[in-house]
């Protein structure tokens, strides 16, 4: 999609905003373009995420679901990047250490969750045959049917 970006392509004059954590608050400041093509990268997948997102609410909308789906702040859990060594909540909240251990269990996986997953993670080998969270499609693909031998060894 590079014939819609605004810019020369070469980037050689352009800066970029990118985020920082700087004096315990979060804040942008101005880096070059071409440095900062990661970002815009990750800015473009964040809002091809929330265009799904927006799909999935007016879905929960139509059947009468209260609860809606939301993106977290991207800086939320991160191990690398600007936001490494920070806490972060699913809402932009910068946390100290002891804040987020009060919250993540809230908001991430505990090992308990980690474990019943693993439970249901049974293999299913035989064909037309699903796993039990899995709705079987209602035409195979290709509009072949579903049980069909896709994989030959």
């Amino acid at each position: 999609m590079e014939t819609r970006r605004q810019d020369d392509h070469l980037l050689t004059d352009a800066t970029a905003q990118a985020p920082v954590v700087a004096d315990g608050m979060l804040s942008v400041r101005p880096v070059p373009a071409l440095t900062a093509l990661n970002l815009d990268l990750r800015d473009e997948y964040v809002a091809d995420c929330e265009r799904g997102l927006r799909r999935w609410n007016a879905e929960l909308e139509r059947a009468g679901v209260d609860e809606r789906l939301v993106l977290p702040h991207v800086g939320f859990n991160r191990k690398v990047g600007t936001y490494a060594g920070h806490f972060i909540s699913p809402g932009g909240e910068l946390l100290d250490q002891v804040g987020w251990q009060r919250q993540a269990a809230h908001w991430l996986p505990t090992d308990e969750d980690r474990a019943r997953v693993a439970e249901l993670m049974v293999p299913h080998y035989e064909a037309g045959s699903f796993a039990g969270w899995l709705a079987p499609p209602a035409v195979g693909i290709n509009d072949l049917p579903v049980e069909y031998d896709y994989v030959r060894f």
